[in-house]
Parts: C-alpha cells; structure tokens; sequence
C-alpha cells in the first residue's frame, strides 16, 4: 500500500472524526442552548444524553455500510459515510437554539446526532479493513494504529476550534463556525478518496452479516466486547470528568478545550509507536496488558480526580490515557483477523459499533448517573474496571478465524 494511499485514507478520516467530535467538546455549551434548566447539571445530562444517541445510531449505520461495502466495495461506502456526516454537521451548526423554536431545537439536534452516528458507524472501522486489506500482515499494527491516530487528529482540530470560537472575545454565536466549516472541509476527503482503488472479493455473500452471525458468534462477540471498552477511557476523560469540572465551575470553556486538547495529543502522539511495538509483539498481548494497567490504574485516577489539583488531574489522565492507547492502537488490526474479506466490514463495523454504543457512547451519561446514585469516587471508578475486564476478556478469548487475508 503506497504511503499516499495510506495518507488519503487518514486525511479522510481525521475530517469526519473531527466533524463527530465536535459535540462531545462544546456539549457543556450547547447544553443549556437545547435544553434550558435553572440546573447546570442537569442540563448537562441531557447533553450527555444526545451525545450517547450519536452512538446508539452507529450501528445501524455499520450494518447498512458494512452490508453495502461487503456487496458493492469499499470505496462506495466510504463515500457515503462521508456525505452523510458533512450534511448533518452542517446541520447542528445552522440549528436555532431552543429559546428561538421552541421543543423543534432539541429535536433536530437530536436527529442530526443520529445521522452523524450513522454515517460514523460506517467509517470507524471501514477505513481500517479497506487500508489493512492492502499492506503485509508484518505492518499492520502499525498502518491500523496510524488510521486510529487520524481520529485523534480530527479530535485536536475539533478541540483547537472549539478553545478559539469559544474564547471569552469571540460572540456567542461563535460556536457555530467550527460546525459550518466542518462540515463543508469534509468534501476535502471526498475529493482525496476518489482515486481510491480496491482489489476484488472473490466471494459475494447475499446477506454478509448472517455469515458472521451463524460462523463466526464468537468473533462477533469478541467484536462487541473490544468495541465496547475501546473508547470508555477517553470518554470519560473528555465526556465526563472536565465537561463535570466545567459545569461546576471549576474551570472555563476555554480551559475545557485546552485540557481536553492536551489529552488527545499525547494519544496521538504514542498511538503510532504502541501499534510498531505490536507488531513485534503480537496485538492480543499489548492490547491485554492496557486493559489490566488501567484496571490497576483506576481507583487512583478518581482519587486525583476528586481530590487533586487540575495540574494533577491533567496528569492522572494522561497516564490512565497511556495504558488505554496501548489496548486502542493494536486493535483495527486485531478485529480484521476475526472475519474472512466477504464479511470482514459488516463483522467489524456492526460488532463493534454494538458494543460501542451499548457502552462507549453511553459513558458519560452512566458515569454522570453513577456518580450521583454511588458517588463521584467509586460509581464512574468501577465502570472504568468493569469495561477494562470485559475488554480483557474479549482478547484473551480464543479466536475463532483464520489470519487476516492478503
């Protein structure tokens, strides 16, 4: 696989992670725009709430473009992906807020979410299968673990325009301009993926997903499971405690951006060089040790965080965030050894994103609830541990496919 290939396909999927991302760093904005409370924090949770329907819908886009990239290719569902999520975030952007339309507001915003979590549920992991199917099987933690960094790319653009638009100079309608432009920007990934170029699969299934369903239970399971604690750390990082520290008070929009930017960069940063060090030591084994350090890591993680300065919770963060990018950077390369080329997209795409949005996109709202039923200490700490030993788990399972094929 040529390097601008490879580059193309990041390009791509950094705009439409930046595009999905924006939510999560201005919903403590956005909050009380939509959905007006005397209390911040409740207004918060009903944030948290659209944030975790983006998530719900990405399965159902994962079934439709995991079902049309297995059938007609991946190029086309890469496309489609693409438009949907330009379309809808433009959306948000141009949205009035509720004191303008009334009960209107909360539920476009709400339907625009779900078109973005359909078209994500499509490219989250149909970047990774069409690129992994081009590159030898020596390379790809590396080349899977660039992709996964593209995302964190999308997310620091997202954040560095969500600190600049909501600076206290900027009006307060400035919000809307990142949504605008990045939704229109995200036509640049269209442009770069029309050369894409793709072998053939030699075996057409009528229906790819009841392949993975009645030949491959366990993959899918395991499928469910990885997708299920990939993004439960960073979520509550940047969904859950400095939104949290936001609404209370304790530090502004700005510095909620800068945090959360900060955070994101050193994923970037060290996702690369974990998914080289997989491919030296294997992805099942690196991916098993992220799970067990941030189960050993959580408890003293929410200590800081309830208790620490916010230098100290920056960094307990970023070393909760290491453990979770060494299970993170391996693992498009370890789902694409699950399931055979005919029904590789919908077994990953529609596992994962199940999982997913049964826990990931959940995370902040569950957290946000289990901190006020258990406590802001043990409630959102042992989901942390109970997510880290299903990812565990998912890994150490025996796989029930042969290796990725060429």
């Amino acid at each position: 696989m040529s390097f601008s290939f490879l580059r193309a396909l990041m390009v791509g999927n950094a705009l439409e992670y930046y595009d999905f991302f924006l939510y999560s760093f201005f919903v403590s904005i956005l909050s009380p725009l939509f959905f007006p409370s005397s209390d911040p924090l409740t207004a918060l949770m009903m944030g948290f709430g659209v944030f975790a329907v983006g998530f719900i819908a990405r399965p159902i886009g994962a079934l439709v473009f995991g079902h049309w990239g297995d059938k007609f290719g991946r190029k086309k569902a890469l496309f489609g992906t693409l438009i949907l999520m330009a379309f809808s975030t433009v959306g948000i952007g141009l949205l009035p807020s509720y004191e303008t339309i009334g009960i209107f507001a909360p539920a476009l915003l709400i339907l625009f979410r779900l078109f973005q979590g359909f078209a994500a549920g499509g490219e989250v992991n149909g970047a990774a299968v069409f690129g992994l199917e081009q590159i030898e099987s020596q390379k790809r933690g590396f080349a899977g673990a660039l992709i996964t960094s593209s995302a964190g790319i999308g997310a620091i653009m997202a954040t560095f325009m969500g600190a600049l638009f909501t600076h206290g100079l900027m009006p307060d309608w400035a919000w809307r301009i990142p949504f605008c432009l990045g939704g229109l920007v995200a036509f640049v990934g269209l442009y770069l993926r029309r050369a894409f170029e793709e072998g053939e699969i030699k075996e057409q299934l009528t229906v790819p997903l009841f392949e993975v369903l009645q030949k491959h239970p366990l993959s899918f399971l395991k499928a469910i499971g990885i997708g299920g604690f990939l993004h439960v750390p960073f979520y509550i990082i940047v969904g859950y405690m400095n939104p949290t520290l936001h609404a209370q008070g304790l530090i502004s929009g700005f510095d909620l951006m800068i945090m959360n930017m900060l955070v994101t960069l050193v994923g970037v940063l060290v996702i690369p060089g974990l998914g080289y060090f997989s491919d030296k030591m294997g992805a099942d084994r690196l991916m098993s040790w992220g799970a067990v350090g941030q189960i050993i890591l959580a408890y003293p993680v929410f200590i800081v965080y309830t208790e620490g300065s916010l230098f100290a919770i920056l960094l307990a963060q970023m070393a909760l965030l290491m453990f979770a990018e060494a299970f993170t950077a391996p693992s498009h390369a370890y789902l694409n050894t699950l399931f055979p080329p005919q029904c590789r997209y919908s077994g990953v795409a529609f596992g994962s994103c199940v999982g997913t949005a049964l826990f990931g996109g959940t995370t902040p709202l569950l957290c946000s609830h289990l901190a006020k039923t258990i406590g802001p200490l043990w409630g959102p700490n042992l989901y942390l541990i109970a997510m880290a030993f299903v990812g565990f788990l998912a890994v150490r399972q025996r796989k029930s496919v042969t290796a990725l094929a060429s």
